[in-house]
């Protein structure tokens, strides 16, 4: 049996009917390969669909102790359930598996390919050819809920929609018993080819014993770096050539024991990869979200992609956790707008000393940024680049989903830093080298109408969340009085979005308060802070208190305190206008869940003769992060800016604005309450 290459092609001794495929293809957003899936006759699993326990110790492999194995089984190739496909970016350690529904259409492609291939092969042979240089169209099929494409002929998989991210793909048939990690090619295939040779036609039950310390070592295939050694067809065990493993094999056979010490193998995935299993397939996208970088870009090529992932990947795992009957599917789409731009060409890299020369390479490449669009040079130029690239991106999106919008398709944006600034001025029309014409038009209706026709956007923003953003210190620069009422319009037009969300860490230097701007009493005000992902209970944010603004020596004096509420009284500071009412003082009875939104609801509704403190803002703007003991030192400034990729309250919390009927929803298991310990993310943000 010959075995495949990535890159190559070669017989994989499979018996598939040839008219099974004949006319198929694979293209676009679809995956039109189901119905021929569907109907592809399969061999009955080998091993059962029971999970094996991938964490017991691997020396206790009595063949009871697995309901993996089914004893009735004859020992053939795998099937396309019983293999499992996985991908793995350059800098990911560990392989992550394609579910299923993917895993099993990937195989079913991998198998036409390599029979098409095979039949060209032999017909250049047959008609007097070497085969040498035999090409076959290549086979693309969309995975990962219709965002990337996997090629079976490179082994490689790439993003449909934004350039730069690839991966490697692998397919996996043998693996290690403790990780279910595969073994690589081309190890797993040399393993597979003797496994056959040695036990195909078989019968596990021929194999059954009572313990492994009496079996002997039917063959050993010695490896570059390891060697296999074969007990019987379901004990089978890798040993590492390296000096501790040979060190740890002679001890261990010196005091007398005989169970091997190696890593235990596991022939076919622990679970199947079922074409028709309609909980593996991913549902189709509900919210479209962009995810819009700030400076910095171009010191670190491809960062808002690695962002993006991992943004994704905390949304993914909180809604799995939380809310696994939503139907709901939000997508967050990199945005790079930086490194297309020319500008000045690198004329300020020319103009740079070269004392310091790291330093200052450094601000060139992403303070730089700041002064680039701030230039009546270059200002439109950026513009104009994220606008392009905003618009590409949605234009390609409805090619493959056309019935987005038909079907209540929204989309937000998710904008960090400099990127928020630079998404308003698209919105409103605002041109960077003609700040005056736009301050004229800005001041009449008409003119304000007009400004937001220019805005060039393909769509509507849903939400606008603003992460680590400095708009307020643009927008406090550019008008007068922003916060008198007749101006609110003006500074944030209602078609610049239907709900925005300032969000932005305690320490970040970058990123600034929207609502003191408007209303100026809410510069007594503290913002709401996030919730934590796993609270035992959340409070609504529209129904949360108004409090009092701390003072950082106030707060680091409070967190001495340990919990001390009795000083939270003594630290209340005096709202700076008169008329506006004191928000309730935080005392030990209110911190109750009940007294808090009791108290909540009365701090918000103004008593007596007093106005309201909410007049002229319809929502609250400003969100922070729960602090912590780090969050004012000068060491938390330097890392809090890009603190919010990898940030789990922060995913919630977009989360749940994007769809406001899982907030209702965000309800844990009582024993939470009582003080069961949650489960801990997965490390994969950052």
């Amino acid at each position: 049996m010959d075995f495949p290459t990535p890159g190559d092609s070669a017989d994989l001794g499979y018996s598939l009917n040839e008219d099974r495929f004949n006319g198929s293809s694979v293209s676009g957003a679809e995956y039109i390969l189901e119905e021929q899936v569907h109907q592809m006759s399969l061999e009955p699993l080998e091993p059962n669909s029971a999970s094996y326990d991938c964490h017991q110790d691997q020396q206790q492999f009595a063949a009871e102790e697995y309901e993996y194995w089914n004893q009735d089984s004859v020992i053939g190739e795998l099937t396309a359930e019983e293999i499992r496909w996985f991908y793995k970016s350059d800098t990911d350690k560990r392989w992550t598996e394609f579910n299923g529904y993917d895993s099993h259409h990937i195989e079913f492609l991998y198998r036409q390919y390599n029979q098409e291939w095979h039949q060209v092969y032999n017909e250049q042979q047959s008609n007097g050819g070497e085969g040498v240089g035999v090409k076959i169209p290549k086979h693309q099929i969309v995975v990962r809920g219709g965002m990337y494409e996997v090629d079976v002929h490179s082994w490689k998989g790439y993003s449909i929609f934004w350039p730069g991210e690839e991966f490697q793909v692998t397919r996996g048939t043998w693996f290690y018993g403790t990780t279910w990690q595969p073994v690589e090619y081309p190890p797993c295939e040399t393993i597979e080819h003797m496994h056959l040779q040695l036990f195909c036609g078989q019968r596990l039950s021929d194999y059954a014993d009572s313990g492994l310390s009496q079996k002997e070592v039917w063959h050993t295939e010695q490896l570059p770096e390891f060697h296999v050694d074969w007990h019987s067809p379901k004990d089978v065990f890798l040993h590492n050539e390296t000096a501790p493993s040979k060190l740890m094999r002679s001890v261990t056979q010196k005091l007398g024991f005989q169970k091997p010490t190696g890593c235990r193998l596991m022939r076919g995935y622990k679970t199947p990869a079922l074409a028709t299993d309609s909980a593996d397939r991913i549902t189709d996208i509900t919210h479209l979200v962009f995810v819009i970088h700030g400076i910095g870009q171009k010191m670190d090529i491809g960062r808002i992609i690695k962002n993006s992932n991992s943004f994704r990947d905390c949304v993914t795992w909180l809604q799995n956790k939380y809310f696994p009957n939503s139907t709901d599917r939000p997508e967050f789409f990199p945005v790079e707008w930086r490194t297309s731009l020319k500008l000045d060409g690198d004329l300020v890299s020319a103009i740079t000393p070269l004392h310091l020369e790291k330093l200052r390479s450094l601000l060139n490449a992403s303070a730089m940024d700041i002064m680039y669009y701030t230039s009546p040079l270059f200002g439109q130029e950026i513009q104009a680049g994220l606008c392009v690239e905003l618009n590409r991106l949605y234009s390609m999106f409805l090619e493959r989903y056309p019935n987005f919008k038909e079907n209540g398709g929204k989309c937000s944006v998710v904008a960090h830093s400099l990127g928020c600034v630079i998404l308003y001025d698209i919105v409103t029309g605002w041109l960077p080298n003609d700040p005056m014409a736009c301050l004229q038009k800005a001041n009449s209706s008409e003119g304000r109408e007009e400004m937001l026709k220019k805005s060039g956007l393909l769509f509507e923003i849903e939400n606008m969340f603003c992460l680590g953003s400095p708009l307020s210190v643009f927008l406090a620069l550019r008008w007068k009085d922003p916060h008198e009422p007749e101006n609110h319009d003006k500074v944030l037009p209602p078609k610049l979005c239907k709900r925005l969300y300032n969000v932005f860490h305690p320490a970040d230097p970058v990123a600034y308060r929207l609502e003191p701007l408007l209303v100026k009493a809410y510069k007594t005000i503290a913002p709401l802070t996030l919730q934590s992902y796993n609270a035992s209970a959340k409070m609504p944010y529209d129904l949360m208190p108004l409090e009092p603004i701390q003072t950082e020596s106030i707060y680091l004096r409070k967190m001495a305190s340990a919990g001390d509420y009795s000083e939270r009284d003594e630290a209340t500071p005096e709202p700076v206008n008169s008329s506006i009412p004191s928000p309730p003082t935080p005392s030990r009875d209110r911190w109750s869940l009940w007294s808090l939104m009791r108290g909540g609801r009365r701090s918000v509704q103004a008593e007596g003769s007093h106005e309201p403190i909410v007049k002229g803002l319809e929502h609250r703007l400003d969100f922070v992060l729960r602090e912590n003991q780090l969050a004012t030192s000068y060491f938390a400034a330097l890392t809090s800016h890009t603190a919010y990729w990898e940030n789990y309250d922060v995913a919630f919390f977009i989360l749940t604005r994007m769809f406001p009927q899982l907030e209702q929803e965000a309800q844990l298991p009582t024993s939470f309450v009582d003080g069961y310990e949650p489960e801990s993310p997965p490390e994969f943000c950052g």
